[in-house]
């Protein structure tokens, strides 16, 4: 269970960040793309019981983390009624309306940072349908905030995270 909380939090900055990618690779990315190296990623999300805190070691590579937000964007448009990107004052904000499984999910976030040496980003988003036959509503709130550490990974390979006490998982 850990492992699959440590992935959802991690991957939420990865979706977030590929949340307005162009409809064609040649077009020019609406969002920051986090750069090459390592990063530490510390992540606290809350659905209602108190925020949960992650914090993780993350080897990012240039061209996986390009066609990781290809990819995001292109199910965004797939799976969104609405889709709006704006950038104001160094902060971009999205928007969203989605629909997945029989559940729609409304979000609003907001990216700052440079993504060269920081970042910060707040994902606000409600989930509501059925789970089981049952009606559900999750109201969730993700912080996280990353810090550039060197531009070599260590022993980590691109897309791998790892916690503090050395358990590595794929997230990208």
């Amino acid at each position: 269970m850990q492992r699959l909380a440590t992935f959802i939090l991690v991957t939420a900055t990865a979706a977030c960040l590929a949340a307005a990618a162009p409809v064609a690779a040649e077009e020019a990315l609406d969002l920051p793309l986090r750069k090459a190296g390592q990063w530490q990623l510390t992540t606290a999300m809350d659905e209602g019981k108190g925020p949960r805190q992650t914090v993780l070691t993350m080897c990012i590579e240039a061209e996986m983390e390009k066609k990781t937000v290809l990819a995001s964007g292109a199910e965004h448009r797939a799976n969104c009624s609405t889709y709006e990107v704006k950038k104001v004052n160094g902060t971009t904000t999205v928007d969203a309306a989605c629909a997945y499984d029989q559940r729609t999910v409304k979000s609003h976030t907001e990216m700052s940072g440079d993504f060269q040496t920081a970042f910060a980003v707040k994902i606000e988003s409600t989930t509501s349908g059925a789970a089981r036959g049952q009606p559900v509503s999750v109201k969730r709130t993700i912080l996280q905030e990353g810090k550039y550490v060197a531009p070599s990974c260590g022993d980590l390979q691109a897309g791998e995270a790892k916690d503090p006490e050395g358990r590595k998982v794929m997230v990208q």
